[in-house]
């Protein structure tokens, strides 16, 4: 900005300006000819010490903004904005709820952390961290202390949202349908043409293993990966129930066309309808059509508010 303002004003501000600059200089141009001392740190800013040499805290920060600058400066922009649209509906979050939800999220990840190690629980668990110096607890509290802001912001959002949320009979029937309504458990191998169908049919009509020719023939590899396996379905569902109704328990079905390809079905099991009527369940039903419209409507809601917020970003000139 200095060098602009310079050459737009020119010879007259260059005229005043380099008399003075010289006349400076003369007086103390030999007192500064050695580089001054440098003034101590403050403790406080001091975050780090290597032999002796301080790591300050400006350092540590000019180092996050460059390799971290832009992403974290989006993660507090939607925050402010978050925080905004609660304020303006008197939309709170009672630190309880942070932590009961901060609670589930953290047993989530330890428990997939000891699956993933093939451990028989926390008990094995403590024992492996041990052996690098880490306690559970305190992994768990340095976790905590990492997402609990988040957190807060995620509820405080999904609270916002859940205000515009209104429920419909019909919203809340198909969600007793799906939770509790008769299901199909079903397998499948999906191919990219007609023809590789046919073969797929003649292969297991000649006695060929369903859910090896899953694992090896199938497109869709989520499925194929777990022997074909799919999410369980109602009767009712558009695509694929008419075709699994009509079969007994191990039936093979005929290729059902979509737009993934052509599709073979093997019924595995076929669960009878719930004995939960449908008033008994009805609180249920309705937290889960809110959670799921809720988490559906999120990020089109925040893409909106950001889209019409006036932001202005300096980082580029920090």
């Amino acid at each position: 900005m200095f060098k602009i303002e310079t050459a737009k004003k020119g010879g007259l501000f260059l005229a005043i300006l380099l008399p003075l600059v010289f006349l400076i200089c003369t007086a103390n141009c030999h007192a500064q000819a050695e580089e001054p001392e440098k003034l101590p740190v403050p403790e406080s800013d001091v975050v780090a010490a290597v032999n002796g040499q301080n790591i300050t805290r400006q350092e540590l920060s000019d180092l996050l903004i460059e390799s971290f600058g832009d992403q974290a400066l989006d993660v507090l922009i939607r925050r402010v904005i978050i925080y905004q649209q609660a304020g303006k509906q008197g939309i709170k979050v009672q630190p309880e709820e942070v932590e009961e939800r901060l609670e589930k999220l953290l047993n989530d990840e330890i428990n997939a952390l000891i699956k993933a190690r093939n451990l028989k629980g926390q008990d094995e668990l403590k024992e492996e961290l041990k052996k690098v110096d880490v306690e559970l607890d305190d992994m768990k509290e340095r976790m905590a202390a990492r997402l609990r802001k988040g957190m807060e912001v995620e509820l405080l959002a999904e609270k916002v949202v859940e205000g515009t949320v209104s429920l419909t009979e019909e919203d809340l029937k198909e969600a007793y349908e799906e939770e509790y309504g008769e299901k199909i458990e079903a397998s499948q191998i999906v191919v990219g043409t007609k023809k590789a169908a046919e073969e797929i049919l003649k292969k297991l009509k000649a006695g060929a293993d369903f859910e090896t020719l899953a694992r090896n023939e199938s497109i869709d590899r989520l499925s194929a990966s777990v022997g074909g396996r799919m999410r369980p379905f109602s009767p009712g569902e558009k695509v694929f129930g008419p075709a699994a109704a009509s079969l007994e328990k191990g039936g093979i079905s005929d290729m059902i066309k979509t737009e993934d390809g052509y599709h073979i079905l093997k019924v595995i099991e076929k669960r009878p309808k719930g004995a939960q009527k449908f008033e008994d369940v009805r609180p249920r039903l309705e937290k889960i059509v809110k959670e799921r419209t809720v988490r559906k409507r999120l990020g089109p809601w925040l893409a909106s508010l950001i889209e019409r917020a006036k932001i202005k970003k300096y980082l580029a000139t920090y």
